[in-house]
């Protein structure tokens, strides 16, 4: 088992940002949260979005078109080299000498087979769910998204389950659900960190100055002088109970891969 990555690999709106930022707090890990090199290198071949995405991590334009070089497109060994030699700038960059393991996230890892082979070969991986109904009313309330944009993120909670969802009593895969993180934070990420390899550590707790906080999509993150308390909102993990109607609640009770999660994970009706 490769001791240096870890992969978060959950579906779309099931916390999976909050997690890789709480991940990253820990002084001897980082995550770099959608850094979409794999969607660079693979399918759909995103190398704007990828561009994107590293500037937010504070890399500069010509150290993301270095990493880029001489990598082949759908070659998992390029995927892995890049990790390694990204790593090695993200220590410098975000003044963290002493890295034990390295990270990403993404919803689309399923995208690519040969990723999800070599992933669950060789590596620990997390799989961020929550309770269904929550991921849809999160579709659902998303603004300026179109109809078919909103079924599209469905499909792809469909295709993500579909493609995890046989492997994940194996020993490198640990789930962690998003109403764990909001209501018991402490122990729900030192099992994700024992998980890693790393022991467990309290500063995603605290309050302090993240480097480059807009990388991990999560907007309670930038205001770091106020703490972040915010995250941890037990009033969020219920909410969709005041905004789905009976007929969109529906919908979810008669989707089989929505029955599915509730009962692996233990969502009740």
């Amino acid at each position: 088992m490769n001791v240096e990555a870890f992969f978060i690999v959950g579906p779309l709106r099931t916390g999976s940002s909050l997690l890789a930022r709480c991940l990253d707090d820990h002084p001897q890990l980082i995550c770099f949260c959608e850094s979409e090199i794999n969607r660079t290198l693979f399918e759909p071949y995103l190398t704007h979005l990828h561009f994107l995405r590293m500037r937010h991590h504070g890399f500069g334009p010509q150290e993301i078109v270095r990493l880029l070089d001489r990598k082949q497109q759908n070659d998992v060994g390029n995927v892995v080299r890049w990790y390694r030699e990204a790593k090695e700038i993200g220590q410098s960059r975000f003044a963290k000498p002493n890295v034990i393991a390295y990270g990403d996230k993404s919803p689309d890892f399923f995208l690519s087979r040969p990723l999800v082979s070599l992933l669950l070969s060789d590596y620990r991986l997390l799989y961020s769910i929550r309770d269904p109904r929550a991921i849809f009313c999160s579709i659902e309330s998303s603004e300026g998204s179109s109809d078919q944009e909103k079924r599209n993120r469905w499909n792809a909670l469909i295709r993500n389950w579909d493609c995890w969802e046989p492997h994940l009593d194996r020993h490198n895969v640990h789930a962690v659900r998003y109403e764990d993180v909001i209501s018991d934070p402490s122990e729900t990420l030192s099992s994700a960190y024992r998980h890693i390899g790393v022991h467990p550590s309290l500063q995603f707790l605290e309050p302090f100055e993240r480097r480059f906080p807009s990388r991990f999509l999560w907007k309670t993150a930038i205001d770091w002088e106020t703490g972040i308390q915010k995250d941890f909102d037990v009033s969020r993990i219920g909410r969709w109970r005041e905004i789905l109607s009976s007929d969109q609640l529906e919908f979810v009770k008669k989707d089989p891969t929505a029955r599915r999660i509730m009962d692996r994970f233990g969502y009740s009706w």
